[in-house]
């Protein structure tokens, strides 16, 4: 009896390790909502209601894909101040200035990047930038 105690308490202590569940790791999290300082405030992946994607890198890469529009799109961007700065080489030379809100809870699902255009000569990009608000999707 004295040998099948250890043997039977390694069972029972490995057996319950097992059936704890690991939290998924995530190298970013929902944006606080207010005005962002920083490209590092809204890292991520958005989506909107239309089945866009867009996602912000925090090297300052972005790529948006949105199914009716002319295809995925990527180049980079900035922010300071809540004013993101964009370029892409479908547009050219020429950048697009937004203004970025985050609205909602700090959390994916609910967290929303809202965005408006300030300046941006190239049609696509405003339109597929601001046509809907995005969404915060866990990444």
């Amino acid at each position: 009896m004295k040998r099948l105690l250890p043997l039977l308490l390694v069972g029972v202590l490995s057996g319950s390790c097992a059936s704890m569940k690991a939290k998924p790791s995530s190298n970013v999290q929902p944006p606080a909502p207010g005005v962002p300082a920083t490209a590092e405030d809204v890292t991520g992946i958005y989506r909107s209601i239309h089945q866009g994607l867009l996602q912000l890198r925090s090297d300052g890469d972005f790529v948006l894909i949105v199914p009716e529009g002319p295809g995925p799109t990527s180049g980079s961007f900035t922010l300071s101040k809540g004013r993101l700065v964009v370029f892409s080489k479908e547009c050219g030379p020429q950048t697009g200035d937004y203004d970025v809100v985050v609205t909602g809870e700090q959390l994916a699902g609910k967290a929303v990047l809202n965005l408006t255009a300030v300046q941006d000569s190239c049609e696509d990009r405003r339109k597929y930038l601001t046509i809907d608000p995005w969404i915060y999707a866990n990444s």
